[in-house]
C-alpha cells in the first residue's frame, strides 16, 4: 500500500473503499451458467468402478449430493459406463438400468431407492396419490433446528400410503384422506416425527437431527475424520456459536464454551489480546499461549515481535500496553468452525508447536444449496465499564486521613495529643497533619471514575456471499467493516476485512482451493494499564487514587494541573490529573495483514490423493507515539515531551506437499497422511525516538531532536516431516498413530531436531452385540491416548552467543566496540510434554442426552530457566534445560435437548479442574524469585504452581498490648501497635523475619465452569450464558496504595471498616489507619493481604431474537430475517475489589501473573442485531 512521504496511512475513507471496490470485483466477476452442458453434466466415464466412488466423483464434478439407506445400496458393487458428456438424470438412468435401484432428483440433492419398498424411514416417497374423498388439503414448512428449510423431506399421512415431499424451500401440500388426523414427516440424517394436524390446515414441523445416525465431519490437522472414529480429545465449536457473543474476535466464543480451555479477558482496551490457556500452563520461560492454524496456516506470537510490537521504549517493561492480537484480523462471521485440539494424541501432529494444545480455524466456502446465499449481519452496541471501584467519598476520606495522621502522630511523640491543630504546620511535620483542603472542605466532592468514563459504541456490518457450484466452481466472498469506541475517550480499534474462498474441479482429477484475507486494522491506543508513576502515567490508576476533594478543572474550564493531587501536602502523594493524559498523549498503529494461500489436491487413485499447499502470512505494522508539552508529570511544573515511531515487516511462508489415503475394505478402515513441511519468519523491527520538542506543533519525530533508536533483523526457520494412521475394525475398535520430526533454527545445533510420538486407541461399545439395536446408549465410547508435544516458543537466538555495542576507553577516547552478551548453549533443545489422557463418550436416547469426560495428566520437563554461574565467566546466568512442571485434571462436558418440537430447550454444561505444579527445577531444586511490578513478589518453587504469590501471611490483628507482648517478635516492624497486623511465623523459629515469606497465592484457578441454554419457541429465540471461575487470587498491588492504611491517596471503601479501638475493630480483617506504618506495624509489606479471591461468578451473555416470517412478507426472496437484542457482561458476583477478576497486567512473563498494577477495566454491552439471507 502506498504512503505519503511523511508515512501516514492512508485515509480510513479511502482504504475502506479499495477494500469495497476489490470485494465487489471478486464478486461479480463470477460468472453463472445454467445449462446442462455447463453445469450438469457428467464427463467422465467408469470401467470397473465402485458405486460408492461413482457417487463421489459426481458430487465433485457436478455439486450433487447423494442420499440413500446405507442398507439397501450396496456400495462397493462395480459398475461400468463407457458413455460421456451426459446429463447428470440421464447417467443416473443408465447406471441404474437393470438394477434394483431408482433414483429422484430433488433440489440438486439425488434419492436413491430401492424399487421393491415403499415410502420408508428417511425416504423420498415413490410417488404421491390422491385419495378420494379426502377430508382437506393439508399446507406447512418443514425446518431444521436452525430455521432452514428442508428440500425433499418426505410427509406421508399416517396409516396410508398418501404422500408428498417438500420443495426447495421447505414447503409441501398433501390432501389427507378422510379420518387421518396425524402425518409422519422423515428426512435422511433426521430423526422421524410423527405431527397431529386434527383441525389445522398449515403447520411448521421442527426437525431434529439424528445424532447418531450422522457422521459428523471434525477437522484434524492435515486432514478431516468423521467424529465416530475420533480417539483423541477434540472439542468443536460452531459457528452459530462464534457470533452467539457480539465481540472483535472469535476467541470470545470460548469463554465459558469448552472445558478444559480457559480464555482470560485480561484487559478491556480495544483490541487487545486475551489469554488463551489450553489444560493450565507448563512452561516458565517460553510462551504458553496455543498455536492458532488459521485456513492451514500456523499463526503464533512470536515473542520477540509481541514484546516489542505496540510498546513505549522508555517506559518499563512491567508496565507496558497489552499485547498485540493476532487474531484481531479475523472477522468472526466469517468462521465456518473452530476444532481445539486439547490432548497430546490430537495436537502431537504438529510437534514441537502443539504443547499447549492447538486451534484450528476454518473459514466460510461456498453453498452447498442450488442457488447463492447473500447474508448481510450487523450489530451496533453500547458499552460501559462493567463495574465501577467502590471508592471513598470526601468525607470519608478527611474522616480516614486525620485517623491516620492522628495514629502516626501519637505513635511518633511523646505527649501528643489527638486535640493538638492539625492544619498545615501546627505539629511539624506532614505526616501528621491534614491538607488545607481537608481542614476547611469547600464541599468539592469529585467522582474522578465518572469523568474518565464515558459510553463506548461498537459497530460491525458483514456482507458476504456464498456462490452455489457453478462450472465445478463455488466461491464464499465477505467484506466486513468493525469499529469499537472505548470506555476512555480517544480510545478506538477499526477493521477493515475482506475474504475470498474459491474452490475448483480444474480436472477430473485436480482441484485447486485458493484463500485471500487482506485485513486494515488500526488502533488508538490510550495509556491506561499502568501504574500512576509510569511514564507516561496510567490514566485509570491516576484517576482512582486522586482526592474526591480536588476539582478536576481550573475556574476557566482548563484541566487543572497546578492544584491537583500533586499540591495537596499534607503527607499525601503526587499523581497526574488523569483528564491531562489523555489529552496529551496521542498513540496510534496501522497494520495491514494478509494471509493467503493455495492449494492443489490431485487424485492418483480413487483412493489415495496428493496435495501441495503453499501460504503466506505478512503483517506490515507502523506505530506513532507522542506524549505532548501539555502533560505537567505528577508535581513538574513543565512539559516533558517525547516520540516515537516504530515500524515492522514481518513475512512468514508455508510450503507443505502430503498423501492422504483411505481405504474401506472389508470391515477395515484406514486412513494415513505423509507430509513434509516447511516454514519460515522473517521480521524487521525499526525504532526512532526523540524529544526535546519546542512545541507540539509537528508532533513527528521531525519535530524533536532525536536521541536514539533501534534496528532489528530476526528470522526462524522449521522443517519438519510427518505421518499419521487411523484405523477402524468394524467402526468400533479405533487406532491412530502419530509421528511428527521437527528441526528448528532456534535451537542448539547439537538438539535442532526433536521427534514427536503419540498413539490413541478407542472403543465404541455402543457397536457390541449387547449394546446395539439400545434404545437408550446412542453411544459409548472410551477412549485412551499417550504423547509427546513440544514448545519452540523460546527468542530465537537464544541458543546463540549474542554481540552487544559496548564503547570503551583506548588512550583517553571513547571508541565504539562490540563485546559478548550471551553464552552459547549448543545443547538447548525443545520444552517436551508427555501426557495422557482416559476419556468417555457417551450418548443417551439417540443422543439427547452427551456426556464427554477426560481425565489428563501432562508433564513438561527441559524447561528454559535463567541458570546462575560462576562470575568467573563473566556472565551472571545462562539460559539451559532444567526442571519439570505437571498439569493435571478433569473435564466435563454435558450437552442435554430437554425439549423437542415447536418448543426446543438446549442446553450445554461444561467443568474443568486443573492442578499446576512444579516437580524439578535446577539441580538444586532453589526455588525462583521473580520481580514484576512491585519487587519481588512471585516465587516459583517444587510442589506449588509456576509464578505463585510470595509474602508474609497475615494472622490477624492484634487487639491489646499484651497480645503483641506474647506474640513472636516481629523484626520487620519496629513498633508494632495495638490495631496493626500480626503476621504468621511459619518455621517456627519465634521471629518474623525474611523467612517466613511464603506462598500467599496463585493465579491459577481450582476450577472453571459453564451454564449455556438455548430456548426457541417457533420464531422466537432466547439464550443465556453463565461462567464462572473458582479458587484463583489476584495481587492486587493497587493496594499497595490505596488499601495501605496511610491515606496518601483515595483509598478503597473497604477501609471504612478498619480497626479503629479495641471496643470498634471494625469487620476484623482490616487494620489500623497510619501514616507512617513502616515506623510501626509495617503493615504494608508484600502480604497475603494484598493478595484478594479472584473466584467469580459471571452472567456472560443474554441473548433474545425474532424471526421474522419472511414468506408471509417477502415471499421467496429472502430465507431469513432476524433481530436480536444482546447483553454482554451483565453483571459479575465476585468479591475481588478492582475491576476485573481476571486482571494480568503482564502477559509476556509466565512468572509473574495475576497482578492488577491500574489495568484497563472490562465493560458491559447491549447490543441490537439483525441477520439477513436472501
Amino acid at each position: 500500500m502506498k504512503k505519503t512521504e511523511t508515512s501516514r496511512p492512508l485515509p480510513t475513507k479511502v482504504k475502506g473503499r479499495i477494500l469495497l471496490y476489490f470485494f465487489l470485483l471478486l464478486m461479480f466477476g463470477h460468472l453463472k451458467a445454467a445449462t446442462c452442458t455447463q453445469e450438469d453434466i457428467v464427463a467422465i466415464s467408469f470401467e470397473n468402478e465402485k458405486l460408492g466412488n461413482v457417487f463421489e466423483m459426481i458430487t465433485k464434478s457436478t455439486g450433487y449430493k447423494f442420499f440413500y439407506e446405507a442398507t439397501e445400496v450396496d456400495l462397493d458393487r462395480k459398475v461400468s459406463i463407457s458413455r460421456k458428456d451426459l446429463c447428470v438424470e440421464d447417467f443416473m438412468k443408465e447406471l441404474f438400468k437393470n438394477t434394483d435401484l431408482y433414483f429422484e432428483v430433488i433440489a440438486r440433492q439425488i434419492v436413491v431407492k430401492h424399487k421393491d419398498k415403499g415410502p420408508l424411514h428417511n425416504l423420498v416417497p415413490q410417488k404421491r396419490i390422491d385419495a378420494p374423498k379426502p377430508q382437506s388439503n393439508l399446507s406447512g414448512t418443514v425446518l431444521d433446528e436452525a430455521g432452514n428449510p428442508l428440500p425433499g423431506a418426505s410427509i406421508v399421512a399416517k396409516g396410508t400410503t398418501v404422500g408428498t415431499t417438500t420443495d426447495f424451500d421447505g414447503k409441501f401440500t398433501i390432501a389427507l384422506p378422510a379420518g387421518i388426523t396425524e402425518i409422519q414427516v422423515t428426512y435422511i440424517g433426521y430423526r422421524p416425527k410423527e405431527v397431529n394436524v386434527a383441525g389445522q390446515t398449515s403447520i411448521t414441523v421442527s426437525m431434529e437431527q439424528d445424532a447418531a445416525a450422522l457422521e459428523e465431519v471434525v477437522v484434524v490437522g492435515y486432514g478431516t475424520l468423521a467424529k465416530t472414529k475420533v480417539t483423541g480429545s477434540v472439542v468443536s465449536i460452531s459457528p452459530e456459536t462464534i457470533v452467539e457473543v457480539p465481540a472483535l474476535t472469535p476467541e470470545g466464543a470460548l469463554i465459558g464454551q469448552v472445558s478444559g480451555v480457559q480464555v482470560q479477558e485480561v484487559s478491556g482496551e480495544p483490541g487487545a489480546a486475551p489469554n488463551i490457556r489450553v489444560r493450565g500452563s507448563g512452561s516458565i520461560s517460553a510462551g504458553n499461549d496455543p498455536l492458532f492454524v488459521v485456513d492451514g496456516i500456523p499463526i503464533s506470537r512470536n515473542l520477540t515481535s509481541s514484546s516489542q510490537l505496540g510498546g513505549v521504549a522508555n517506559r518499563r517493561a512491567a508496565f507496558q500496553p497489552p499485547t498485540i492480537n493476532p487474531l484481531a484480523t479475523l472477522n468472526p462471521n466469517d468462521i465456518e468452525s473452530i476444532q481445539v485440539l486439547k490432548d497430546a494424541s490430537a495436537a502431537a501432529i504438529y510437534g514441537s508447536r502443539g504443547g499447549n494444545g492447538v486451534l484450528l480455524i476454518t473459514t466460510k466456502k461456498g453453498s452447498n444449496s442450488e442457488e447463492g446465499v447473500f447474508s448481510f449481519d450487523s450489530y451496533v452496541s453500547i458499552q460501559a465499564v462493567a463495574n465501577k471501584l467502590d471508592l471513598m467519598n470526601a468525607q470519608e476520606l478527611i474522616d480516614y486521613t486525620t485517623d491516620a495522621r492522628n495514629n502516626n502522630y501519637l505513635a511518633s511523640v511523646d505527649g501528643a495529643s489527638i486535640n493538638d491543630p492539625i492544619g498545615p504546620g501546627d505539629r511539624g511535620n506532614a505526616n501528621y497533619e491534614l491538607p488545607e483542603s481537608f481542614v476547611n472542605w469547600d464541599g468539592t466532592d469529585t467522582d474522578w471514575q465518572d469523568l474518565i468514563f464515558k459510553t463506548g459504541i461498537v459497530q460491525s456490518y458483514n456482507f458476504s456471499y456464498a456462490s452455489p457450484v457453478r462450472n465445478k466452481t463455488s466461491f464464499y466472498a465477505s467484506t466486513g467493516y468493525f469499529s469499537q469506541t472505548g470506555v476512555i475517550d480517544k480510545a478506538k480499534f477499526e477493521r477493515y476485512s475482506v475474504l475470498l474462498n474459491l474452490n475448483s474441479q480444474l480436472a477430473k482429477k485436480l482441484n485447486l482451493d485458493v484463500r485471500l484475507a487482506p485485513t486494515v486494522t488500526e488502533n488508538q491506543r490510550v495509556p491506561a494499564s499502568s501504574p500512576y508513576f509510569a511514564t507516561p502515567p496510567g490514566i485509570v490508576y491516576s484517576a482512582i487514587v486522586h482526592s474526591p476533594t480536588v476539582s478536576p478543572y481550573n475556574p476557566d474550564g482548563t484541566i487543572n494541573q497546578l492544584n491537583n493531587q500533586s499540591y495537596l501536602g499534607g503527607g499525601t502523594t503526587t499523581a497526574s490529573n488523569p483528564l491531562a493524559i489523555i489529552e496529551a498523549v496521542d498513540d496510534q498503529i496501522f497494520q495491514f495483514q494478509t494471509r493467503g494461500s493455495l492449494a492443489l489436491t490431485y487424485d492418483i487413485l480413487p483412493e489415495l490423493s496428493f496435495k501441495t499447499f503453499g501460504g503466506a502470512y505478512i503483517n506490515l505494522y507502523n506505530q506513532d507515539f507522542y506524549r505532548s508539552n501539555t502533560l505537567l508529570y505528577r508535581n513538574s511544573a513543565d512539559g516533558n515531551p517525547y516520540g516515537q515511531a516504530s515500524s515492522s515487516t514481518e513475512t512468514n511462508w508455508l510450503w507443505e506437499n502430503t498423501l492422504n489415503w483411505k481405504k474401506e475394505f472389508g470391515d477395515h478402515y484406514l486412513d494415513a497422511v505423509l507430509g513434509y513441511t516447511a516454514q519460515k519468519d522473517n521480521l524487521t523491527l525499526k525504532q526512532v525516538l526523540a524529544n526535546n520538542y519546542p512545541d507540539d506543533l509537528v508532533p513527528t519525530i521531525s519535530g524533536g531532536q532525536v536521541f536514539g533508536g533501534t534496528s532489528v533483523k530476526e528470522q526462524w526457520s522449521l522443517l519438519s516431516s510427518l505421518f499419521r494412521m487411523n484405523y477402524s475394525y468394524k467402526d468400533k475398535y479405533l487406532f491412530t498413530g502419530t509421528i511428527r520430526s521437527d528441526k528448528s533454527s532456534r535451537f542448539g545445533k547439537n538438539n535442532q531436531t526433536g521427534y514427536f510420538p503419540s498413539f490413541s486407541v478407542g472403543w465404541r461399545l455402543n457397536e457390541e452385540s449387547f449394546l446395539v439395536g439400545s434404545e437408550t446408549v446412542s453411544e459409548l465410547k472410551l477412549r485412551l491416548s499417550w504423547g509427546q508435544t513440544g514448545n519452540f516458543e523460546i527468542p530465537n537466538y537464544g541458543a546463540v552467543g549474542l554481540l552487544s555495542p559496548q564503547n570503551y576507553n583506548l588512550g583517553g577516547n571513547e571508541i565504539n566496540g562490540l563485546v559478548q552478551s550471551t553464552i552459547p548453549n549448543p545443547n538447548l533443545t525443545w520444552e517436551k510434554s508427555e501426557q495422557i489422557d482416559a476419556g468417555i463418550e457417551l450418548g443417551l436416547f439417540n443422543n439427547r442426552v452427551f456426556l464427554l469426560a477426560d481425565y489428563y495428566d501432562t508433564k513438561t520437563r527441559d524447561l528454559l530457566l535463567n541458570v546462575a554461574i560462576s562470575s568467573v565467566s563473566g556472565f551472571e546466568t545462562t539460559l539451559r534445560n532444567l526442571g519439570e512442571v505437571q498439569n493435571r485434571g478433569f473435564e466435563i462436558a454435558l450437552s442435554t435437548k430437554n425439549f423437542v418440537g415447536d418448543f426446543t430447550w438446549n442446553t450445554d454444561i461444561n467443568f474443568s479442574t486443573n492442578k499446576n505444579e512444579v516437580l524439578s527445577l535446577n539441580e538444586g531444586n532453589e526455588p525462583i524469585y521473580s520481580s514484576g511490578s512491585a519487587g519481588v513478589r512471585h516465587v516459583t518453587r517444587v510442589g506449588d504452581p509456576i509464578g505463585s504469590y510470595y509474602g508474609y501471611v497475615v494472622d490477624g490483628i492484634y487487639q491489646s498490648q499484651a497480645e503483641i507482648d506474647s506474640a513472636p517478635l516481629d523484626t520487620q516492624a519496629p513498633d508494632p501497635g495495638v490495631g496493626d497486623f500480626k503476621f504468621k511465623d511459619i518455621d517456627g523459629d519465634g521471629e518474623i523475619t525474611p523467612d517466613d515469606r511464603t506462598v500467599t497465592g496463585s493465579y491459577f484457578p481450582d476450577f472453571t465452569w459453564g451454564i449455556n441454554n438455548r430456548f426457541k419457541y417457533k420464531n422466537l429465540d432466547l439464550s443465556f450464558l453463565i461462567q464462572g471461575v473458582e479458587g484463583n487470587e489476584i495481587l492486587n498491588l493497587t493496594s499497595r496504595h490505596m488499601k495501605n492504611g496511610e491515606a496518601n491517596f483515595n483509598s478503597y471503601a473497604i477501609f471504612n471498616e478498619r480497626w479503629r479501638s479495641p471496643s470498634d475493630p471494625g469487620n476484623g480483617s482490616i487494620p489500623r489507619a497510619d501514616r507512617e506504618s513502616g515506623n510501626h506495624g509495617n503493615n504494608n509489606r508484600p502480604s497475603s493481604f494484598q493478595v484478594e479471591d479472584g473466584s467469580y461468578v459471571r452472567l456472560r451473555n443474554v441473548t433474545l431474537g425474532y424471526t421474522l416470517p419472511t414468506n408471509n412478507l417477502f415471499g421467496s426472496n429472502i430465507q431469513k430475517l432476524r433481530f436480536y437484542v444482546t447483553g454482554t457482561n451483565l453483571f459479575t458476583i465476585t468479591d475481588y475489589l478492582g475491576y476485573n477478576p481476571e486482571v494480568s497486567s503482564i502477559t509476556t512473563n509466565s512468572l509473574t501473573p495475576g497482578e492488577d498494577y491500574g489495568a484497563f477495566p472490562l465493560t458491559k454491552s447491549f447490543t441490537l442485531g439483525v441477520n439477513l439471507k436472501f
